[in-house]
């Protein structure tokens, strides 16, 4: 059998990977040179079509501890006895990593370029409930902020707004004076952390809506 044809098939291939190779560097390398969103803590234009009211930021390798957030978004306008849960209100959540690192992974877009791999979005129902599942989030290295989770809120037909973040009672970096500067955009989010049986943290945030 002549090897000839199949040497030259396979000097093609080598050809065709050596032409191919700089061209998905080029595309890898494309999300850097495209200019970050004007708005830094915004991402609710990057959300996802499908959405629950459960997001998830952290996968089950991603080192920390874990931690659920739950809680009930309500209408800003709850008066008397009844309570009046908001329905498809969206929610962006983002934080640090264990090592107090937005970190990220090279493929990310938008706004997750400043904010890291740990963010999500999810969608309320008409019971307003929603839950994050994550892991706690560390302090910056080096300063003096208490650990945090950034939050926004989309209400239908209005622009995205930012609420107060979430804040951990008991963090060391949570003084007087820093709790008494929360403005309390969207309620509190200053919230306590109980561990359940299995080690994870627990928490909940309430969010009213502003009016």
């Amino acid at each position: 059998m002549n090897p000839l044809p199949a040497c030259n098939h396979e000097r093609r291939l080598l050809l065709a990977a050596l032409l191919v190779s700089p061209l998905l560097a080029r595309v890898a390398g494309s999300h850097s040179r495209v200019p970050l969103p004007t708005c830094e803590w915004c991402g609710a234009s990057e959300a996802p079509a499908e959405l629950s009211n459960r997001m998830q930021l952290a996968t089950a390798d991603e080192p920390g501890e874990r931690m659920h957030i739950t809680g009930t978004v309500w209408r800003a306008d709850r008066r008397g006895p009844e309570k009046a849960p908001a329905a498809d209100i969206l929610l962006y959540a983002y934080h640090t990593d264990a090592e107090g690192e937005y970190a990220t992974r090279g493929d990310e877009t938008g706004n997750g370029r400043r904010h890291g791999h740990l963010r999500g979005w999810l969608r309320t129902t008409s019971d307003g409930r929603y839950q994050i599942d994550t892991i706690r989030p560390a302090h910056y290295p080096g300063r003096h902020d208490p650990a945090h989770i950034h939050m926004t809120i989309t209400e239908p037909g209005k622009t995205e707004y930012w609420i107060d973040n979430i804040l951990f009672e008991g963090d060391r970096n949570l003084t007087p004076a820093l709790r008494a500067k929360q403005e309390g955009r969207g309620g509190s989010g200053i919230i306590a952390l109980q561990r359940n049986g299995d080690g994870v943290w627990l928490g909940e945030r309430d969010i009213v809506l502003l009016a």
